[in-house]
């Protein structure tokens, strides 16, 4: 490891963690603006994705474009180029 590079489990662990928790904490926000509970809105929504069977075939279903999008752009920054129009090439 050089000077100045963050650990490998910072880069691959209390990074996203840390990148999840803030979002939940900024959208928690939201919703108590709104006047209702977070804890139940994200109830809700791990219910609607992953509840039940026809629940994960929705998410499945709408996320596969999203995937495939996300690793067709991974495969070309691997090989050192740089695609900008991934997500209108999906849409």
């Amino acid at each position: 490891m050089s000077k100045g590079q963050l650990p490998r489990w910072v880069d691959y662990g209390l990074l996203p963690a840390l990148n999840l928790i803030a979002a939940f904490i900024v959208s928690g926000l939201v919703v108590v603006v709104i006047g209702e509970d977070p804890f139940e809105a994200v109830k809700w929504l791990v219910w609607g994705a992953l509840g039940y069977g026809e629940g994960i075939g929705y998410t499945l279903y709408y996320a596969t474009n999203f995937i495939f999008t996300g690793l067709a752009v991974a495969v070309a920054f691997h090989a050192g180029l740089f695609n900008i129009g991934g997500e209108g090439q999906a849409t």
